[in-house]
């Protein structure tokens, strides 16, 4: 990371450089994806020997026979909201090297996505031994497909993490500050921060809230997913999200307990 720090911050540059951690930026193209592929939306991706079933609702008639999994109580497909192929990402600290991880949702409900969120994780990668959806009515869904690129970068602590007022207290450097971890402020493009999708990183708060902040059992959490690219993802009311995860369960491939935030203006 070569960043230009204002003379202001130069005192505190060794400070603000030790809270550096890598992130992975998501840059979304909408286009027809292969089932394999990272993407947001469009048909996810199950091994040929995957389990078709239905799930049981009090209206079981109005349950199709498809590979997605189901909301709980209308039995409707849940929605591809990230599929990612981590052979196709830069290589993370404690993130798998292999292996496809989806998170499914309701898209009816952006403000409560963990009521109904669904992790997936397929361990190994077949390509040409796919269930391919052929047999299936596919359903529809608001957020459009789209092909994801990956980019590393290096984030510094944004002012959203409960921990940021332990490693900078200086309120009167605030905007300096923002100058170099928010995007709206820098004058470069490719700042990280804001308005970002990504995965890994520092979270990004309107409302400078961290969730974590009363929950110990999660202080030790990464950052999974952000989702807050208003011009690629209509994000409910132009909100941001994140899911995080517990470091040991992301370590051990579960993905079965995230802790999903909603920030909004």
């Amino acid at each position: 990371m070569n960043k230009l720090f204002p003379a202001s911050l130069r005192p505190y540059q060794r400070i603000i450089e030790a809270t550096a951690i890598p992130v992975v930026l998501l840059s979304l193209k909408e286009t027809q994806t292969e089932l394999h592929q990272s993407k947001i939306g469009g048909l996810p991706y199950f091994p040929a020997d995957y389990p078709v079933d239905r799930v049981y609702v009090p209206y079981p008639d109005t349950v199709s026979t498809t590979p997605w999994p189901k909301h709980s109580k209308t039995g409707k497909e849940l929605m591809l909201l990230l599929q990612i192929n981590f052979e196709e990402m830069p290589r993370m600290p404690s993130f798998p090297a292999k292996g496809i991880l989806q998170l499914f949702v309701d898209d009816n409900n952006w403000h409560h996505l963990n009521e109904q969120l669904t992790a997936i994780y397929h361990p190994y990668v077949i390509r040409d031994k796919e269930l391919l959806f052929t047999d299936f009515d596919v359903p529809s869904f608001k957020v459009k497909e789209h092909a994801i690129s990956f980019q590393k970068e290096t984030e510094y602590r944004s002012p959203s993490d409960f921990r940021f007022d332990k490693v900078f207290e200086q309120r009167e450097l605030w905007k300096d500050y923002l100058s170099i971890t928010d995007q709206r402020f820098s004058k470069r493009d490719t700042e990280p921060g804001y308005g970002r999708n990504k995965i890994g990183g520092y979270h990004y708060s309107q409302n400078a809230l961290d969730p974590r902040a009363s929950m110990p059992e999660w202080k030790d959490s990464i950052l999974l997913a952000q989702f807050q690219d208003y011009a690629s993802l209509s994000w409910g009311d132009c909100g941001s999200a994140q899911f995080f995860i517990k470091r040991k369960d992301l370590e051990h491939l579960n993905f079965n307990d995230l802790l999903f935030h909603w920030s909004s203006t």
